[in-house]
């Protein structure tokens, strides 16, 4: 059943992108809930029931009310990143859960640095949206420093899983921003939702062990 909702997933996925290009709507309002709904059967089924487990699938199921937000475009762009700045922050209380260690707090500058030097780059483009991203990026950021500790402290397929998805989920959001606040390109979409697809199905790949 796992490799049927993996495959159904990224069909979708894959099914979504080429409608975004096409400006197919209906499609559009369909799969890209659809994908990540998947991701949380997926959970679901073939999980153990734990609270990492748990706290996983509500930030994957925050991630899916905010694609709904995104997908009604800028109206609703600040509510979708309220919903994603949640389903950040429970997963970085799920990858801290399974800390074995004490943060390593030098560590957050391999995370810290770059992205603020990219909203540097950025932060003319914000306009009023500058509190707001700041404060996403700095939950993002806390996220991929915070699965890197958890990754450390106890090395597994599992846990790599989680930081890779955490980084990969930093390149979709620097990839969207770039697109949104300074540099449209048309490609973008491809991009963002694969990037995104891959991240979240790596972060739930981790609840697996």
């Amino acid at each position: 059943m796992l490799a049927v909702l993996s495959t159904l997933s990224g069909l979708s996925g894959i099914g979504h992108i080429v409608c975004e290009y096409k400006k197919h709507y209906p499609l559009i309002y369909t799969l890209k809930p659809l994908t990540v709904l998947f991701i949380i059967v997926a959970v679901g089924l073939h999980s153990p029931l734990n609270d990492y487990a748990i706290a996983i699938t509500a930030g994957l199921c925050l991630s899916l009310l905010g694609d709904i937000f995104l997908m009604l475009r800028n109206q609703k762009f600040v509510a979708g990143l309220v919903s994603f700045l949640l389903a950040h922050l429970v997963y970085i209380y799920a990858f801290y859960q399974q800390l074995s260690t004490q943060l390593q707090w030098q560590n957050l500058l391999y995370f810290s640095l770059p992205a603020g030097a990219y909203i540097a780059y950025l932060y003319s483009g914000l306009g009023k949206l500058k509190i707001p991203v700041l404060v996403y990026v700095s939950a993002i950021v806390m996220m991929a420093f915070v699965s890197f500790e958890m990754y450390l402290s106890s090395v597994s397929t599992y846990s790599l899983a989680a930081f890779a998805g955490a980084i990969i989920f930093m390149i979709s959001d620097a990839t969207l921003a770039l697109n949104k606040f300074k540099r449209p390109f048309h490609a973008a979409q491809i991009v963002i939702l694969s990037t995104y697809y891959v991240a979240q199905w790596a972060i739930a790949y981790s609840t697996f062990g």
